[in-house]
């Protein structure tokens, strides 16, 4: 008790050094924490997303969980096996999964009965006999529509039962309320059954219908009870079971992935071990299906964030072993001193052990919870620095973000007891020795750490310039021979260290340069600082190497995001065209399509009656004003396309052509178009069609397959068409929604992208009208959902409509972006923390071991304002030359590293062509949050300066 008494007074002894150990050691568990709770966040919004894509294509509900037993042999015991199997399915597997239950259905049918219908209480002779079955659904009277008549009784009357039908079999059967049927077993007895009322499912999407009730239409409805209850118990007529839960999937947790993904098989061994075949087994729950993929899902998300984690991974190993040394270094002449009087290196060994593990105690419990929050904090992040008001990822605690804890934990103990180590082993003479030749060459200059990982770093350059660098196969058609991997962001990390500490392998030559230099009219305060800072340059590296870490790395940071999210922008923006497009049916003269139920189809269409066709459409225009009145719309256009166009040109021709006939003025006003993409700017050329209206633009590839030039004459036409002649009078090589490379199909073969721009009118006037599309500019603040409701009100018949802004928002919110987004973000301002605290850890201490030299300062006759004169030259002389240096390796590092992104957008397919892109206002908030940090920083230390008791020390300094 008394060793850890003094532990922990030795701790609060020096509390501003153990309050940044245990920052650091907070810092690195909360953000490794964070890996495996963004990781399980997203993965579970995934899951959501993808079990609502499910639900809307397949039209099924993906939450429900689908248990069949068809029986080969209607025997006795069936329906006590099937409950037995349904109870221990439910109590061994499903009680056990963490999601709520919307739906628990149990369905009854039994096998095929003969039916003949009864009348006046006698059997009709000769009368059809029909295959009927008889089913029910526990509950389903409180899920049920009633169409007519009225809810069957639970019990037979008379030893008749009453039943429901669906409205497609009292159609297809040609039912009557009332009428009564016999029904007969393989057994030869006779069931009665009377039809009461007519049914169909309640509207609202209920998940309780997991089986569309209009196929059957060969079966009576039972309530479950008579059914059950009544005729299983005395027929052995059971044929099929089916046990139906619905879940509510949006609270199902990806972490139970095991357990989804080993469902069917574990149940499925249940059903062989009571005794059932294979082929009476079924099982159905999309969610398993759906989450086996996500293993490899994980590891690509856990590997992009591990990757983007890096810089401030090596700032944090920086961060720590600088603190820890700090502490040591205080404490140096008191290890000494406890070895020389006979201290063993274990026990002084066991002293900082112990204090590291209580700080690590303490970092291991709130680092969890606190990287939780940070995982959330990523899915708000739009951009670097840059967040949204939406809410975060659904992020629980979990064990494995407690097993990412204690691994950071004990990484940073080996980090930090390595120094404790080599310390523990001086005695006071020792420590002397040391003390006088603490003027040598760091390890990291006498090894030439700085010169390897410079030769790494240019080595990873060299193999991404041979990746982005695109080889022409036979065909023409650029492939790329890289792969993405965790080094496109670890390299340039590798880049800045090493440039840094090169930088300050030369910083003292810097020094004497400038010293020598004014060495006769440097005043007092500049020449005491120039020699402080020359004779001290190793004690300010690590400090300067956290200044060009944070500023080189967040530079690139920020370019590196600006880049990948400017560039999937602007790829949406131009494949779109504009921010809203539009289909909208058109009527014309062409009848309308039967669709004729057959005797077998089970509410599928089985035969199609089509009418005869009119051998030409004719269509109707609705009228377009209506659609620049929509609120929101600033601009909106016509643009007709067609992708099987036919160009002549003399005697050649060329098929599979995209047209597209547009309104000039309008279309300009409404698309989307980077500026750059043409030698001339896109009205330029919209002013050359509306220049004539027999004038076409053609795609490059097009005139170079036809040898055509501006003025040349060609025809125009499509399969519906008539042929149109006109006239070229430009070239494009980009044009809003149109992509000019080639395409290649599942066989290798390339096909080229042909492009023909009319003006709308003259195909309309001398070729045909035919249905095109409406494109919307929306006004800057316009809400997209007053516009959808305003489209809903008016019935405009939208058949398709784009949103490129939805898009965007989709992709914003997809993992990648997400994960890349939030960790550049959180990197840098966790950087700037670590930075920011080190500053201060340094320069408090400094400023105590100075008091001293301060007092013989003030003796000598400097002033006050003279000392905070000397302190803020010092900060320019070495964090004022590091933020320049950060800077220039920051735009060194882009300059080299940020085209190798390009592996990673396929940027040889990308169009527009993919650009490195910066802005000056990233870089303005990158250097405004270094710069408050130092002005805030060296405030504080003018403020610690005035308070230190200077005066003793200028007593001193007189004697």
């Amino acid at each position: 008790m008394a060793f850890l008494f003094m532990i922990v007074r030795k701790m609060v002894a020096n509390r501003w050094l153990a309050a940044s150990l245990l920052l650091g050691m907070v810092i690195a568990v909360s953000l490794v924490s964070s890996i495996p709770a963004f990781t399980s966040g997203m993965l579970q919004q995934l899951l959501v997303k993808d079990l609502e894509a499910y639900q809307e294509q397949s039209k099924q509900y993906p939450g429900g969980l689908e248990l069949t037993l068809h029986f080969n042999k209607a025997k006795p015991e069936n329906l006590a096996l099937a409950e037995g199997y349904g109870r221990k399915a439910q109590q061994e597997h499903l009680d056990g999964l963490d999601f709520p239950t919307i739906s628990k259905v149990d369905m009854l049918q039994t096998i095929p009965l003969d039916s003949q219908l009864i009348r006046n209480q006698k059997r009709q002779e000769g009368g059809t006999h029909t295959s009927v079955t008889l089913a029910s659904f526990r509950d389903m009277d409180k899920h049920l529509e009633l169409i007519d008549g009225r809810l069957p009784e639970p019990q037979s009357k008379e030893g008749v039962y009453e039943a429901l039908v669906t409205e497609a079999a009292l159609k297809k059967r040609n039912l009557v309320l009332g009428n009564e049927f016999v029904l007969t077993t393989p057994e030869k007895k006779e069931i009665h059954v009377r039809i009461v009322g007519v049914f169909n499912e309640k509207g609202g999407n209920d998940p309780y219908w997991f089986t569309n009730v209009s196929t059957f239409v060969s079966s009576f409805f039972l309530t479950y009870p008579s059914l059950k209850d009544g005729i299983l118990t005395e027929h052995p007529i059971l044929s099929t079971v089916k046990y139906y839960w619905a879940f509510d999937y949006h609270q199902i947790d990806v972490g139970q992935k095991e357990k989804l993904a080993g469902l069917e098989q574990a149940i499925k061994q249940d059903a062989l071990s009571m005794g059932m075949d294979k082929s009476e087994f079924g099982f159905h729950f999309p969610v398993s299906g759906v989450i086996k993929q996500y293993d490899a899902k994980r590891a690509q998300y856990e590997l992009v964030l591990w990757s983007l984690y890096v810089p401030i991974f090596v700032m944090l190993g920086l961060y720590l072993v600088m603190v820890v040394r700090l502490i040591i270094d205080r404490q140096r002449t008191e290890i000494a001193v406890l070895a020389s009087r006979g201290g063993s290196p274990r026990q002084i060994f066991a002293i900082y052990l112990w204090e590291i593990v209580l700080l690590g105690s303490v970092a291991y419990l709130v680092g969890p919870f606190l990287g939780v929050q940070l995982s959330r904090m990523l899915g708000v992040s739009n951009g670097f620095l840059e967040f949204v008001d939406r809410s975060g990822l659904r992020v629980t605690v979990s064990g494995d973000i407690f097993l990412y804890a204690l691994w950071t934990i004990l990484a940073c103990f080996v980090i930090l007891l390595i120094p404790v180590a080599l310390a523990t082993r001086q005695n006071i003479i020792s420590h002397k020795l040391a003390v006088a030749r603490a003027q040598g060459q760091p390890v990291w200059h006498r090894f030439y750490l700085d010169v390897f990982l410079l030769l790494v770093a240019g080595y990873g350059w060299y193999s991404y310039q041979r990746a982005i660098s695109p080889e022409q196969t036979a065909d023409g058609v650029a492939v790329h021979t890289g792969s993405v991997d965790a080094l496109l962001f670890f390299v340039p990390v590798l880049f800045v260290l090493g440039t840094g500490l090169l930088c300050l392998r030369l910083y003292p030559l810097l020094l004497t340069c400038i010293f020598w230099l004014g060495k006769r009219i440097w005043p007092p305060a500049v020449y005491t600082t120039l020699v402080q800072v020359g004779r001290s340059t190793r004690q300010y590296q690590f400090m300067m190497m956290f200044i060009v870490m944070t500023v080189a790395v967040g530079l690139y940071s920020a370019s590196m995001a600006r880049t990948l999210n400017q560039n999937m922008e602007e790829l949406l923006r131009y494949r779109n065209g504009a921010e809203i497009r539009m289909k909208v049916d058109w009527r014309d003269n062409q009848p309308v399509r039967l669709v004729v139920r057959g005797p077998n189809a089970g509410g599928q269409g089985e035969d199609v009656v089509q009418p005869e066709k009119q051998t030409v459409v004719k269509y109707e225009e609705p009228p377009f004003a209506p659609f620049t009145k929509l609120p929101g719309v600033a601009h909106a256009t016509r643009v007709f396309v067609k992708d099987m166009g036919v160009v002549q040109h003399a005697a050649d021709q060329v098929e599979h052509v995209k047209i597209m006939g547009i309104d000039p003025k309008e279309f300009g006003e409404t698309v989307w178009f980077k500026s750059g993409l043409m030698p001339h700017h896109l009205n330029d050329y919209l002013n050359l069609l509306a220049s004539e209206p027999s004038s076409v633009l053609i795609s490059r590839s097009l005139a170079d397959k036809l040898a055509m030039k501006p003025g040349d004459s060609i025809r125009l036409t499509w399969k519906s068409g008539r042929p149109g002649d006109f006239t070229v009078y430009g070239i494009v090589d980009y044009w809003p929604s149109w992509n000019p490379q080639p395409s290649k199909d599942d066989y290798g073969n390339v096909t080229e992208s042909y492009l023909v721009i009319a003006n709308l009118p003259q195909i309309q006037d001398k070729m045909w009208l035919e249905p095109y599309e409406v494109w919307l500019k929306l006004a800057p603040k316009a809400s997209t959902q007053s516009l959808y409701q305003a489209i809903t009100a008016q019935n405009i018949p939208v058949t398709q409509l784009l949103d490129v802004n939805q898009e965007l928002i989709q992709t914003k919110t997809s993992a990648f972006y997400l994960g890349m987004n939030g960790s550049l973000t959180l990197g840098f301002l966790l950087s700037m923390l670590v930075t920011f605290t080190g500053y201060l850890i340094y320069w408090i201490l400094t400023l105590g071991a100075r008091k001293l030299q301060y007092g013989v300062f003030r003796a000598m006759g400097l002033s006050f304002g003279e000392l905070v004169w000397m302190l803020a030259i010092e900060q320019v002389l070495t964090f004022g030359i590091a933020f320049l240096l950060g800077i220039g390796i920051g735009k060194l590092c882009n300059t080299l590293f940020l085209p190798a992104l390009a592996i990673y957008v396929n940027a040889q397919a990308q169009v527009p062509p993919f650009a490195i892109t910066s802005r000056a206002s990233d870089e303005l908030l990158i250097y405004g949050f270094i710069a408050v940090t130092l002005f805030i920083g060296l405030g504080i230390l003018a403020m610690l300066l005035s308070r230190l008791q200077i005066h003793q020390a200028v007593k001193l300094g007189e004697d």
